[in-house]
């Protein structure tokens, strides 16, 4: 049963050709993803700013201690599977108008949430105490921007699912197309983070 948002959001959809509501939703996700990174690379580059400019050797001090490595390169494993199984559903519901094995996308999202949960893990077992220091507060604002990227992409496949669910997705491909773009992104994206951190180590 549709609710009165949901009846007017259908009319206004159907007042617009389909191929402006393509352009439409992957203008959006492009934007949302541009956006994004730029905000990613000016805490990247402020990072690296810090390591190398290093004033009276204080970026990082005794007892800064780096994040695991274990629990990262899982998180990453996580990722990199969650992103390889949603491409495989996404090139399957293209190809069949919508319709994708629905295992496949419940896989993608199992796995983004295992990533959630092992970084938020990560995040807790720092050990860092205020007042934080340079590297400290570079570790944790990664750290948790990860964390944040990985529950929109968690939310976001949990959208999808209930299209799936429900049905939704059939003659509407192009949302699993630019879903995909903010899935890949924040696959992306994280691995980058984390190879990043791996380099202050």
């Amino acid at each position: 049963m549709s609710t009165s948002l949901e009846q007017i959001h259908e009319e206004q959809e159907h007042g617009l050709a389909p191929h402006v509501q393509v352009a439409r939703a992957r203008a959006g996700v492009l934007m949302l993803i541009l956006s994004d990174a730029l905000s990613i690379i000016a805490v990247l580059a402020g990072g690296g700013y810090l390591n190398v400019l290093n004033t009276e050797g204080k970026f990082r001090i005794a007892g800064d201690n780096a994040p695991t490595f274990l629990p990262g390169l899982l998180v990453a494993i996580a990722l990199l599977l969650s992103g390889l199984a949603y491409y495989w559903w996404e090139r399957r519901a293209r190809k069949s108008g919508g319709v994708g094995q629905l295992i496949v996308v419940v896989l993608a999202w199992v796995l983004m949430i295992g990533a959630l949960v092992g970084q938020i893990w990560v995040g807790r077992t720092l050990g860092y105490s205020a007042p934080f220091q340079a590297y400290e507060s570079v570790i944790l604002l990664l750290t948790w921007y990860t964390v944040v990227h990985l529950l929109l992409a968690a939310l976001i496949g949990l959208l999808i699912l209930g299209r799936v669910l429900r049905g939704r997705i059939a003659g509407h491909d192009y949302i699993a197309e630019v879903t995909g773009y903010w899935w890949y992104y924040t696959v992306i994206a994280s691995l980058l983070v984390w190879l990043f951190v791996l380099l202050f180590q």
